[in-house]
């Protein structure tokens, strides 16, 4: 009972770690789970963040290439316009020039010039009264200083055209290099806004065109279309002080949405254009990815858990499944102990009082004068005999059982092993008129139990005389690789191939087998297979009906001792 009880504990035990570690299991598969989700949508939010500054920075170069070819073609004009002024003065008909396409006037909704005095006095429109423009910031920069340069403007309400505009100027020069006057170009801003429209940049995004001096140029945000806003103060000027192009987000100022903005400052202009894609609406379909991650993640969390429990609740009864078990192997154990120590102990018993049977019936058969007296008592001895061999059976297989078995390994030569067991059964054959012939390999050395041997072959041939009638019965002992092998044959009555198992096992004598008539207990063959399992060998046979047997005694050659 105390091994029962501490087989209790560790089952236990083992029980309890088993659900412990199934619960780790879990948590680690769970966590893995987990990162696994975590770690793709951060990879895929770092690939959308990348696809949109990729995208937006494409636009802006556009944007920027487009605003380029826009000023270059205007100013390809003011410079026509510039040339043909400093040439021929206020004779110079810009209307003409227009109309017979020497001025492209596509891109604007004016052209004209401002004289010395800031007075707008030519222009393409029709009937244009004289405007004082000195005041006009594009007037001032160019009076001041020759700088070559051109200029843009921010935008203002025409005072001659009455529209809002882009004014693009050039200085006019006298020959001698003087301020002669002005020439000017009014773009209407919302030309960019409508090229803007074309873009597909979101519900919420946003295009601008601004001057270095932070004032919008043109801008366009959804529907809805600017110009003129100051924004010198936001993060596109932090930007720029870095970097000509560059990406980043931030919250606009001009309307409060957060975007991912790409910007590039215009070559050789004063001019930045921007290209923003509001960050809610694009990384909509990543948010939607990411529900849906989660979700997974969420459901398989869930089944998971519910397989552990199912798990920790199989533990749990294979845990009182194993402890009922221990407790039934405990008094197996027990019960076959007690039996085999029974066996042992009757064995015993029996033999020494067999051992008297058998002497007085072997002095009655000589002592007797009656022939009849005389054969009984052989009856006796020969009964005496087989219960002595049936003990003695008995006795070994509780040994083997109960483990106290004990090889005594010696070196034996081979042919001698088996003439010792063909010589005992000599008589038996030449009573049934059977030949009993041997053969064995010469000069071969086995490292074996002797006795052992010699019993499993004296079972054999005993098993082979008895199941013969006529014919033959043969022992043949032979080295095959590294096993010595012995083999029983005989031209008996042979043996079904669906019993070849069942006729090694203990007590096995249905009354199919041809040893129902013969007699036996069924134990022989048994204790032969675990004798020779003992010895590291095997018993196997080969046998049909009609055809004899064969039975076939391995055992591994010189085990631990020298080589023949």
């Amino acid at each position: 009972m105390p091994d029962s009880a501490d087989g209790d504990e560790t089952s236990c035990a083992g029980g309890g770690g088993s659900a412990w570690l199934i619960v780790v299991a879990a948590l680690l598969l769970i966590g893995a789970l987990w990162t696994a989700v975590i770690v793709k949508l951060t990879w895929e939010a770092a690939a959308e963040e990348a696809a949109i500054e990729q995208r937006t920075m494409s636009l802006a170069r556009v944007f920027e290439e487009h605003t380029i070819r826009t000023i270059a073609g205007v100013d390809q004009a003011l410079r026509f316009l510039k040339f043909q002024y400093e040439g021929i003065g206020d004779r110079l008909d810009i209307a003409s020039a227009v109309d017979h396409g020497m001025i492209d006037s596509a891109l604007f909704n004016q052209i004209g010039v401002i004289n010395a005095d800031g007075i707008y006095h030519l222009s393409n429109l029709p009937d244009v009264s004289l405007v004082d423009l000195s005041d006009r910031e594009h007037f001032s920069f160019h009076k001041a200083s020759d700088s070559g340069a051109l200029f843009v403007s921010k935008p203002v309400l025409g005072r001659a055209s009455g529209k809002w505009s882009i004014q693009l100027t050039r200085r006019i020069n006298r020959p001698d290099g003087s301020f002669d006057g002005v020439a000017v170009i009014s773009i209407d801003p919302f030309y960019f806004t409508s090229f803007y429209n074309d873009v597909d940049v979101g519900t919420q995004g946003a295009i601008t065109l601004l001057g270095l001096d932070g004032v919008v140029r043109a801008r366009r945000a959804g529907d809805s279309m600017a110009i003129g806003q100051d924004i010198s103060g936001s993060t596109l000027f932090r930007e720029l002080v870095h970097a000509p192009t560059g990406h980043y987000q931030t919250t606009s100022p001009v309307d409060g949405v957060q975007r991912s903005m790409s910007y590039r400052r215009v070559r050789d202009l004063p001019l930045v254009v921007t290209v923003g894609i509001e960050r809610s609406e694009a990384f909509a379909e990543y948010r939607s990815r990411r529900r849906g991650y989660f979700g997974f993640a969420a459901g398989m969390t869930v089944v998971i858990l519910a397989f552990c429990a199912l798990a920790i609740g199989l533990v749990q009864r294979q845990r009182a499944i194993s402890t009922r078990l221990r407790t039934l192997k405990v008094r197996a154990e027990s019960a076959n102990r007690l039996k085999s120590e029974f066996l042992a102990a009757v064995s015993h018993e029996l033999r020494t009082p067999l051992n008297g049977v058998i002497g007085y019936a072997e002095l009655l058969s000589e002592t007797l004068e009656s022939e009849e007296n005389r054969g009984y008592a052989q009856v006796i001895f020969d009964s005496s005999q087989h219960l002595l061999a049936l003990l003695n059976t008995i006795l070994d297989m509780a040994r083997v059982d109960a483990g106290e078995m004990r090889l005594r390994l010696e070196d034996v030569d081979l042919r001698a092993v088996v003439e010792e067991a063909c010589n005992t059964y000599l008589p038996v054959a030449r009573s049934k008129n059977l030949a009993l012939a041997y053969s064995a390999q010469d000069d071969v050395t086995l490292h074996c139990d002797r006795v052992r041997v010699v019993q499993v072959l004296n079972n054999l041939v005993h098993n082979a005389l008895k199941f013969t009638d006529r014919g033959r019965v043969g022992v043949e002992a032979r080295l095959e690789g590294e096993d010595c092998v012995f083999e029983v044959s005989d031209s008996g009555c042979g043996i079904d191939p669906k019993f070849h198992e069942e006729i090694f096992e203990r007590f096995r004598q249905g009354d199919t087998f041809e040893t129902r008539q013969q007699g036996g207990a069924g134990l022989g063959l048994a204790l032969c297979r675990e004798l020779a399992a003992l010895m590291g060998g095997a018993v196997t046979v080969r046998s049909a009906p009609g055809e004899g047997s064969i039975f076939r005694f391995c055992l591994p050659h010189n085990r631990g001792g020298p080589k023949s």
